[in-house]
């Protein structure tokens, strides 16, 4: 069981750093979540904006009387915790005009809401409700610990938050986070029989 893969530095507009068969285990969850339970999703870690179109997608089809927000610094990692493949500034080569001007081409501008700054400091003043899928890929502690505690605070009963970055050995931050908020039995570590992967977890709210 591996809980790695080959790291991503850069990947076009609409294209996401995350494996096509996580993707589609991404995407599928999400839609079984909003058939049960419409709602709006929130992604925290958009950068260019990969995961957050395949998610928009979903609400389209699904529930289209909602929205995705997405939320970045768009400035790339703000700090590091240490690990050689997270330094700060990675994934600085996005410009969050040019990520809205491809989700407006692609027709998808009425479904996606895009905020610029670290969770952390704008959450709270967010005014948003009604979450029904929330996907954390932040890579680093402060964000992913941030995110565990207080976006549940604004989902639906009976959502689910994912968290991109679970168990992988790239991101120590991201596993220690969630641990230290969540019980151990409550994570539902997502397993990829394709390639025998085990990185990323969900939690049940």
């Amino acid at each position: 069981m591996f809980r790695s893969n080959q790291p991503v530095d850069t990947v076009d507009y609409g294209e996401s750093v995350i494996p096509k068969n996580r993707l589609i285990f991404l995407s599928k969850l999400c839609k079984e979540t909003l058939i049960k339970n419409p709602g709006n999703v929130c992604e925290v870690g958009v950068y260019k904006g990969g995961t957050l179109i395949e998610l928009a997608k979903v609400v389209k089809e699904v529930c289209p009387q909602f929205k995705v927000y997405g939320i970045d610094t768009f400035h790339g990692h703000p700090y590091s915790d240490g690990h050689p493949v997270h330094p700060k500034g990675k994934y600085g080569d996005v410009d969050i005009n040019e990520l809205k001007e491809y989700i407006k081409d692609i027709e998808l501008d009425n479904y996606i809401e895009l905020f610029e700054g670290k969770v952390e400091d704008n959450w709270k003043d967010l005014q948003l409700e009604n979450i029904s899928f929330a996907h954390i890929d932040c890579d680093l502690y402060i964000p992913i610990k941030y995110c565990a505690a207080n976006v549940p605070t604004k989902m639906n009963k009976n959502s689910i938050i994912y968290f991109d970055d679970y168990g992988h050995e790239h991101c120590p931050g991201a596993t220690k986070a969630v641990n230290e908020v969540y019980r151990k039995e409550r994570i539902n570590e997502v397993y990829i029989k394709e390639n025998n992967t085990c990185w990323s977890g969900f939690i049940k709210l």
